[in-house]
């Protein structure tokens, strides 16, 4: 049902839309830019909610139950997985890989570097107790930044995870030129030279508070440099409430715009002797009233109570806004609100819209000194 209490508030003419047919007046505000963006803002914001938990949840297992091999994390949309032996998946996409063709590559004693995107990347390496050490040189700082990687040779076909904890358990000795200064190094480089460790990934891993939650590997091909990695998928174990509730916001941000967002009207039917206040599209949510017999209707000078919400530095307050209102008496014997213009001289401000609403009624303004 509609809830709208009170008259339509209407501060200039042209802020009223006015229809009218035989014995029919239909009465609708003006709507701006804002009106339309809010409502639409709040709709797409549900959609990609709702369209979230309908792909993560509801696609996601309804493929998996209809996949042999469906019992396994890493499906469906990740293509190539990594098992370590204590059954935790850790998985790649092509989604999350990057691959970029690269340039000019050229290397010295323990040198290489390559043009991408214009740019030139240098790099120093070493490889000592199975470990690879490679660094970045930045051309303004006076310190390598080594990190450890292991060559995919080196690893077992069979994983265990252990393989990626050398932050912890076998921390490397970091060979000496990572403390060394890379401006100091003078750097000869042969072009068309082979790529060291060319077509093989090396790993380096990412973990947090002790977890390993990323595998991540670089490798060179003849035209691509490709970066990657196998991430652990962790499955949502959560309970009903917090699977569903997404989609329940979701949801109901999608339907809020069609009570609080659409296009507000009131109808006066003179022939059936109704009031109705709705929303102009479909579903209206009509809500009715009955009127007396025969018509009335009345231009009434009157006072209206704003209530003002408060904030951190203030509380509410109330102010008065003076005006005429437009009303029309109900089967009951009471007056019911229409439009409240914010004039002294409804007459004189709105004077072609009320001779068209008295010529579609029928009747004229009766006038009255009574106060709300």
């Amino acid at each position: 049902m509609f809830r709208d209490k009170g008259p339509l508030w209407i501060y200039e003419e042209e802020d009223l839309v006015f229809n009218a047919s035989p014995g029919v007046v239909r009465f609708s505000a003006k709507r701006h830019f804002f009106s339309f963006l809010i409502p639409l803002v709040v709709f797409l914001i549900g959609a990609m909610m709702f369209s979230l938990f309908f792909q993560n949840y509801v696609v996601y297992n309804y493929e998996k139950m209809m996949d042999e091999d469906g019992d396994e994390p890493c499906w469906p949309e990740w293509e190539d997985r990594i098992i370590l032996t204590n059954g935790t998946y850790m998985c790649k996409s092509e989604w999350n890989t990057y691959r970029e063709g690269y340039s000019n590559y050229m290397t010295s004693d323990n040198h290489y570097k390559f043009k991408e995107y214009g740019e030139t990347y240098e790099h120093r390496w070493s490889e000592q107790d199975g470990y690879l050490f490679i660094s970045y040189i930045p051309s303004d700082r006076d310190h390598y930044e080594c990190y450890v990687y292991i060559r995919e040779s080196n690893l077992p076909e069979n994983l265990t995870g252990d393989e990626f904890w050398f932050y912890y358990w076998e921390r490397p000795n970091f060979p000496d030129w990572c403390d060394e200064d890379p401006r100091t190094v003078d750097i000869e480089y042969i072009s068309n030279s082979s790529i060291p460790f060319y077509g093989e990934r090396i790993f380096k891993v990412h973990e947090t508070q002790g977890e390993l939650w990323s595998i991540e590997f670089e490798q060179f091909t003849e035209d691509d440099r490709i970066i990657s990695g196998y991430y652990y998928i962790d499955e949502f174990e959560g309970g009903l409430v917090e699977a569903l509730f997404p989609a329940v916001l979701g949801f109901g941000l999608m339907i809020g715009p069609i009570f609080f967002g659409r296009k507000k009207e009131i109808v006066i039917d003179i022939n059936n002797s109704v009031f109705t206040k709705q929303f102009a599209s479909t579903p209206h949510l009509a809500k009715s009233k009955i009127l007396a017999k025969p018509f009335e209707m009345y231009l009434i000078h009157t006072t209206k109570t704003i209530h003002h919400a408060g904030d951190e530095n203030s509380s509410s307050y109330t102010t008065e806004a003076s005006g005429m209102e437009l009303s029309i008496a109900g089967d009951d014997g009471n007056l019911i609100d229409v439009i409240f213009f914010r004039t002294q001289d409804a007459r004189r401000d709105f004077k072609q819209t009320l001779e068209k609403i008295e010529f579609v009624t029928g009747k004229t303004f009766e006038n009255s000194s009574n106060e709300t």
